[in-house]
């Protein structure tokens, strides 16, 4: 089957195409550039089919899964950390919950898909924070894949640095999280839901599950804060 053109992407999905190629970007999408333009593999349309919310901004994405009491000073303003914790809320009564996560924070970071000859190097690197598969709550950490996450002024010195090379989704052993906040060590664990349910395995799918229905029983009484 040939590639689609992001304009052909949108109307196959029913979305805009800025809003596929935030999919492009967030890595949701399987897709190359071909002469300067996004060209898509629609194979990977059902995987990225829409969800059941609308993608909050990076900037409320990242108080979201911070935690509003515990985002940078100054990142949230007060009405916006009460609507976050009135989102947890509800959050409880929908019967997908995971999906709802999924939806609402694709914008938190742009991922590549690399390619490393030295996994533990690039763990062991100071600027980048372990999470998903790589972190252990998964249970799934492996010394041949890393999933990192990196500050956006750090990402191209650690590309250089690492000699980690673009290649297709199926054939990357880094799943690179390019972002404009780097979270700390260890990450939160909604953090790490998140992106085992953009992983596209059915284990990874179970665990993030898991996780969540923990996660929202432990802050239960908090507002998800």
């Amino acid at each position: 089957m040939s590639l689609l053109s992001v304009a052909e992407a949108a109307v196959a999905m029913r979305v805009s195409p800025a809003r596929v190629r935030q999919m492009i970007l967030a890595g949701n999408l399987d897709a190359q550039q071909v002469a300067g333009r996004w060209v898509v593999d629609p194979g990977s349309l059902r995987r990225s089919a829409p969800l059941p919310g609308r993608p909050m901004s990076a900037r409320i994405a990242w108080g979201l899964l911070l935690g509003p009491d515990r985002e940078p000073s100054g990142w949230l303003r007060a009405d916006e950390a009460y609507r976050i914790r009135r989102r947890m809320d509800r959050l409880r009564l929908v019967p997908d919950a995971l999906a709802v996560v999924r939806a609402w924070v694709p914008g938190r970071s742009e991922v590549r898909h690399l390619q490393a000859q030295d996994i533990p190097g690039l763990l062991a690197d100071g600027r980048v924070v372990p999470s998903g598969v790589s972190d252990p709550r998964s249970g799934m950490s492996a010394a041949s894949f890393a999933e990192v996450y990196v500050h956006a002024d750090d990402a191209d010195d650690l590309l250089v640095d690492h000699l980690l090379v673009p290649v297709p989704r199926a054939r990357a052993n880094v799943r690179l999280h390019v972002a404009l906040v780097l979270p700390p060590a260890p990450v939160p664990e909604l953090l790490v839901i998140a992106d085992l349910a953009d992983a596209d395995g059915p284990r990874e799918e179970g665990r993030a599950r898991e996780l969540l229905r923990a996660w929202l029983a432990a802050h239960q009484n908090d507002g998800g804060a």
